[in-house]
């Protein structure tokens, strides 16, 4: 980050990617219905205009590496922006929570995770277009809580809009960090569990439940264990970024293992599974990829871009 200069940063409340999310769905709902024909054949009215709204994906910020930071954004009618230009200024705000310091700027880079069964769920705004976002990496290098305001320029021209939200930076990461050694967890499995139907929300259930974490890791193969929950995610993220793995494991099950991890196991009393706890995941969808000598070597928090999964999982097979 650049020398820090003082500027003001009155901040608006963050919107965090779960709110994000909800906004999504209402919004899409929201246009839908503003687009249906009343009884009788009435003419469709237009759509309610909303303000563009840009959302924080990621939450693990950690001080000394390159954070990954990435941003879904909504356009004035609900619908994900896939190529807009969206810029970002990093602060680090003091104690006054009002000033704060400008840290640097980035141009944010549009991409997307495509693919068959990849898609915005049926019936929102976004339904079968690949899930859009912006993607930028940073070198925080403070823990505390920083500020980045949103500078968000539609392709059609109309006037730029500007959101400021919060986030903390960490002094280490709260999930298995990248070189360390993550859980040997004892995960149920389709032999062991009681109810197998409620391994994966998936429906159908994904084949990635025939495994045991502790049995296969540090065992000189690579593995990839993603946590997600198709049915009760937060948005529509973890859908896709199973259906993204689910995709590629034909092309590596021969060389890589595979294990997923559904978030809940009892979603109506908000239970988490042990395997999360055991973690420390702090969202989901989570996609940890682990070399050979049981350490991580990659990580991808919410969603990622089909360049940053084939990444992932090439080094894994690297010599």
């Amino acid at each position: 980050m650049s020398r820090p200069t003082d500027v003001r940063f009155a901040l608006q409340r963050p919107l965090g990617r779960r709110a994000l999310l909800r906004g999504v769905l209402a919004a899409s709902t929201a246009g839908i219905g503003a687009y249906a024909f009343g009884c009788g054949g009435k003419r469709r009215a237009a759509p309610a205009l909303l303000p563009i709204t840009p959302g924080l994906l990621t939450q693990e910020f950690v001080i000394g590496q390159d954070s990954r930071f990435t941003l879904g954004v909504l356009d004035r009618i609900g619908k994900p922006m896939k190529d807009a230009a969206v810029h970002v200024r990093f602060v680090t705000i003091q104690d006054d929570g009002v000033t704060g310091s400008l840290r640097g700027e980035v141009d944010m880079h549009p991409v997307e995770l495509k693919g068959a069964g990849v898609e915005a769920p049926t019936g929102s705004a976004g339904a079968g277009a690949g899930v859009p976002f912006y993607l930028t990496r940073a070198p925080f290098d403070v823990a505390r809580t920083w500020g980045a305001e949103v500078i968000v320029a539609p392709k059609d021209g109309t006037e730029p809009s500007s959101t400021r939200l919060l986030f903390e930076v960490l002094p280490g990461t709260l999930s298995p960090a990248i070189g360390s050694a993550p859980p040997a967890s004892r995960n149920e499995t389709a032999a062991t569990a009681a109810d197998g139907g409620r391994l994966c929300s998936r429906d159908p259930a994904c084949p990635l439940h025939d495994q045991v974490i502790a049995d296969i890791l540090g065992k000189g193969r690579p593995l990839v264990v993603q946590f997600s929950t198709p049915r009760h995610c937060a948005g529509p993220f973890c859908g896709p970024v199973l259906e993204a793995l689910l995709n590629r494991h034909a092309a590596y099950r021969d060389r890589v293992d595979f294990v997923h991890i559904e978030v809940w196991r009892d979603f109506a009393s908000r239970t988490y599974r042990e395997t999360v706890t055991e973690w420390k995941v702090p969202s989901e969808p989570y996609t940890f990829f682990i070399g050979r000598d049981g350490k991580v070597l990659s990580r991808l928090e919410a969603v990622f871009a089909d360049e940053e999964l084939d990444a992932s999982l090439e080094q894994l097979v690297a010599p």
